[in-house]
């Protein structure tokens, strides 16, 4: 499949070669003011990948592939102009500086508009971050760069695919808080590691009930709009964008070493230490569990593109190969995708289009096992890794047959393949009879599938005691939406009116077929066997939910000063209770171009200035499939020499039960200060969600314990700060600046409608809903203490002290635990700078997350276990002559009430650093290019932080670690 792929690409690319005459532009870029040169203009064809930029004199030189066309100058703080080539080879262009580019085109949904006629929150990321970094995936461009959206990555690896990305925070307890993801006008489901950001040429964020409202109910939670590249009038331009790495690991706390470990078991339980276990601490045989699981990774990815077309037909096609050995051993990843996006005038008021990707993941084969106490991490270092043959040993500790090597998950064999098609295709009418009237047809489909097969044979733990143990699994994903969308685009004098209106099906199937068997004679034919295993365990699972949807939004704008917004949608969901099928789903903005009034033309400080102000309510669709219904569970009874199908009852119908809804207010401002040397924006918003999805408890004569009914509810409100600055332009250098910095404030306003907390589940009314609620680790008990009339007086000197918070000299569950931090951070931010000399560039990025705290469970001596059979991190133990405070003594029962030790995991993380150099225009006259582009880069370099554990970021302190990438990259345009 990759062979034929890459064929087809090459073949796309011929007429591309065989066709591209080369026409020579050049000229000189100057600020009309100063009539200064300015140099690192950046100098494209209008519609294509072709540019360059001037060079430290402000001169260019272009090879562009014809002598008609426009050429588009743009740089930080000037306007950005057009102008047309027409049969001519020099042109000099006078760049006027500008406040901020209003009349830049932003993807709303369901359409486009001008940044100055929004009215609603709509934040675009920021170009550099798309465009230059080395992304894996796009959530990796959204880390930092957008005020109010933020991207965790909760576990690291070669997919780097396991991300939490919400918007504004959380407003559900157990519905998903993640945004809807729509690509090219099409809501995806599919894995964020699908999407190709080399194909990405834009992505807004639409975060308030007003931009999202045309979403419904799926909007509650903001949306993330991605757009791919497109083609344009010109004859073919070929690019190339090369890229290799090599990835280490950021971090690993220290553990113990072998010796160290001995001792601390021979220490905290005497005689504990086995025979196996002296016989290797005696050899010094030591294995070093980290190292061996572990390696250098590496990283490649290889795109080749081709765009053009006439003006009736206009093409972009790209073939993109991403491979990566990530720092675990065994754990890689490789996507292969093709990209042809198309668009056919077919008359003057008819015109066809697709975008469409096909795609190929291969995650085949499972990394070394780094899962908590059995992984490699923290897995017991007076073990053998591998026996005489210099094969992973089966039993790595022979005295604890339960414990599997860490290595064996590499010696299975292993498949995992995803094949992926996205295709959203149109057809636009742009009615003749009537000025500003148009008809699209929009359809889009994913098709998705995703093959695994597993099989363990006896050189491995879990194979050799199931002679041969096979796991496969079939996962097929289905989605199409039809929808027919009317739009009406006029000016009618000082007034402007767009209408949108939208009727949409859509539909999505989703089914499972997986086996697991156990037993066969030998381990020949791996997973190709399954007729003659002595067991067998098949299952089956299938869902299908269809949804539909009218929306009708009306945008008005008088004089371009006072904007209008209103909109409406109805969605139907099948998931949904027969009493709660539909929902309305209405927003009303209104904007203010201050700018534009007369009182304000005169102004020398002020360049820019809007007032926006929204209101709207959004839904979470946030039931599953058949969750409303009465279902049963299987459970297989015996009747006499046979096994029989059995049900019991797993949980009760509820036809009342709907989406969670969710009503904010946003007011914001954006600005513009000194000729627009500074941008910004700033938001404040305000949401009440009601109808939250909990588990209300019954009576259990059904055998059923609770219900889920819509009876949460909850609040957030918060802030958002957007800069964009240019603090230094002169001469040869410039150094511009984008920053933003966010905060959120949520609550739970109401939970079972009793007024009570949910202790079990740490949720407390007017507090947020991730809290940390625990015993108060408060020091350690010394010589002297009065021990026997403190809370705790089955103490000893050396154990842990925990808060008496209710004074009853007791430590107890109930008046003894309380809320510890919060894992809402007080603020998040993210900042970028770019440094220019001539044709040198540097970019740095950094971001950060602060006032979070949580329970480092590394710190724990709880977990090692009964026998010691896990190691642990070094620590400053308490001992009698060592009488510290920090931690309490090695002993079994030291912790006994479990009191968590909380860490601050705030940071501030170094993300990416990217130096690159642009190649003159003699130097690219020569080479017969249009662009050459140069650069290194860093990833996740360095992370300030007082968190002692893995990495502040990972949800996982003792999964795969967290890697640091170190890249080189080459850009070429023919």
């Amino acid at each position: 499949m990759r062979l034929a792929l890459c064929g087809l690409v090459m073949l796309l690319l011929c007429p591309a070669v065989l066709y591209a005459q080369q026409t020579a532009l050049q000229g000189t870029v100057t600020d009309p003011a100063t009539s200064e040169p300015l140099p690192g203009v950046s100098v494209g064809l209008k519609g294509t990948g072709l540019g360059t930029v001037t060079d430290g004199n402000g001169r260019y030189r272009l090879e562009a592939p014809a002598d008609t066309g426009t050429l588009v100058f743009s740089f930080v703080g000037y306007n950005r102009q057009e102008v047309a080539i027409n049969h001519h080879t020099v042109l000099n262009v006078s760049l006027v500086r500008s406040s901020s580019d209003l009349n830049e085109v932003v993807v709303v949904g369901y359409g486009t508009q001008k940044k100055s006629d929004i009215t609603g929150s709509v934040a675009s990321v920021d170009e550099q971050r798309l465009r230059d970094m080395p992304n894996t995936n796009f959530a990796q461009a959204l880390q930092g760069s957008v005020p109010g959206l933020s991207v965790d990555l909760n576990s690291a690896g070669a997919e780097q695919n396991d991300n939490a990305i919400d918007i504004r925070g959380p407003n559900s307890i157990l519905a998903t808080n993640k945004p809807l993801i729509v690509l090219d006008g099409v809501p995806y489901n599919g894995s964020i590691a699908g999407i190709n950001p080399s194909d990405i040429a834009s992505i807004e964020v639409l975060k308030d009930a007003s931009s999202a409202a045309i979403y419904g109910s799926r909007g509650s939670n903001g949306v993330i709009l991605i757009t791919t590249k497109k083609g344009a009038t010109g004859k073919p331009v070929i690019s190339y964008d090369g890229q290799f790495g090599i990835e280490d690991i950021a971090n690993l706390p220290p553990m113990l070493s072998p010796e160290e470990f001995y001792r601390f078991k021979q220490t905290r339980e005497p005689g504990s230490v086995t025979l196996s276990e002296q016989e290797i601490y005696d050899s010094k045989r030591f294995p070093d569990w980290p190292d061996l699981a572990t390696r250098q990774g590496n990283r490649s990815q290889h795109t080749l593109g081709v765009r053009g077309g006439t003006e009736n037909v206009k093409y972009y096609v790209s073939g993109t190969y991403l491979g990566v050995k990530g720092v675990a051993v065994n754990d890689d990843f490789k996507r292969l995708s093709l990209r042809a996006n198309l668009e056919v005038k077919l008359s003057r008021w008819l015109t066809f289009g697709t975008n469409t990707q096909s795609a190929y993941l291969d995650r085949s084969g499972l990394p070394a096992d780094f899962n908590g106490n059995f992984g490699a991490y923290r897995f017991n270092p007076l073990t053998t890794a591998f026996d005489s043959s210099g094969a992973p040993t089966i039993y790595p500790w022979p005295e604890d047959v339960f414990f599997e090597n860490p290595l064996s998950p590499t010696l299975a064999k292993n498949v995992d393949h995803t094949y992926e098609v996205i295709s959203n295709n149109f057809l636009q009418v742009d009615f003749p009879f009537l000025k500003g009237l148009s008809y699209r047809l929009n359809t889009g489909v994913n098709y998705r599938n995703r093959d695994q097969s597993t099989y363990y044979g006896r050189n491995t733990k879990r194979g050799l005691e199931a002679q041969g143990l096979m796991d496969q699994d079939n996962g097929f994903a289905n989605n199409y939406i039809i929808e027919n969308i009317l739009s009406f685009d006029r000016n009618f004098g000082d007034h402007h009116i767009y209408f949108t209106g939208l009727y949409s099906y859509e539909y999505n199937n989703n089914k499972t077929n997986s086996l697991h068997a156990e037993g066969f004679p030998n381990d020949v034919k791996t997973f190709y066997q399954a007729d003659v295993a002595l067991l067998l365990q098949p299952k089956a699972s299938y869902t299908q939910t269809q949804l539909i949807s009218q929306m009708a939004r009306i945008n008005y704008s008088y004089k371009d000063k006072y904007l209008l917004t209103l909109t409406g949608r109805r969605d139907g969901f099948s998931g949904f209770g027969s009493g709660e099928k539909y929902g309305f789903f209405p927003s009303a903005a209104i904007g203010w171009n201050i700018m534009n009034e007369s009182f304000m033309k005169n102004s020398s400080l002020v360049s820019n200035l809007k007032l926006r102000l929204s209101y709207g309510t959004n839904g979470n669709q946030a039931v599953d499939a058949y969750g409303t219904l009465a279902l049963l569970d299987s459970r297989p009874y015996v009747n006499g020499n046979t096994t029989a199908p059995g049900y019991v009852p797993s949980s009760l119908a509820n036809p009342n039960l709907g989406w969670e809804t969710t009503n904010t207010a946003n007011i914001g401002i954006d600005f513009g200060l000194w000729q627009g040397r500074l941008q910004g924006t700033l938001d404040m918003y305000r949401s009440n969600t009601y109808d939250l999805l909990l588990r209300r408890r019954i009576s259990p004569v059904h055998g059923i314990t609770s219900i889920v009914q819509n009876i949460g509810k909850t609040n957030n409100k918060g802030m958002e700060l957007g800069l964009s600055s240019i603090n230094v332009q002169k001469g040869d250098f410039s150094w511009s600046t984008e920053a933003n910095i966010s905060f959120y404030r949520n609550k739970i306003v109401g939970l079972y409608g009793t007024g009570g907390n949910d202790t079990a589940n740490t949720w407390f009314i007017g507090h947020p809903i991730n809290v940390n609620f625990s015993y108060i680790y408060d020091g350690v008990f010394q010589e002297g203490d009065d021990i026997a009339n403190s809370p705790q007086p089955d103490a000893k000197p050396g154990y842990a002290k925990v808060r008496d918070l209710n004074g009853d000299n007791k430590i107890t569950p109930d008046g003894d635990r309380t809320i510890i931090g919060s894992r809402q951070p007080s603020f998040i931010w993210g900042m970028g700078n770019t440094f220019k000399y001539k044709n040198l560039s540097l970019y740095v990025f950094v971001r950060g997350v602060e006032g979070t705290n949580r329970s480092n469970s590394l710190l724990s001596d709880n977990g090692v276990q009964s026998g010691v059979r896990y190691n642990t991190v070094k620590k400053n133990w308490w001992t009698p002559e060592n009488p510290t405070n920090d931690f309490y003594a090695n002993a079994v029962g030291a912790n006994k009430n479990g009191a968590p030790i909380y860490q601050s995991d705030a940071f501030v993380r170094i993300q990416d650093i990217s130096l690159s150099y642009n190649f003159g225009a003699s130097v690219l006259e020569k080479l017969k290019l249009s662009r050459l582009r140069l650069y290194v880069e860093a990833h996740n370099l360095v992370t300030f932080t007082k968190w002692t554990g893995m990495d502040p970021e990972l949800n996982d302190q003792e999964g795969i670690p967290l890697q640091k990438e170190y890249m080189i990259g080459l850009n070429i345009g023919l």
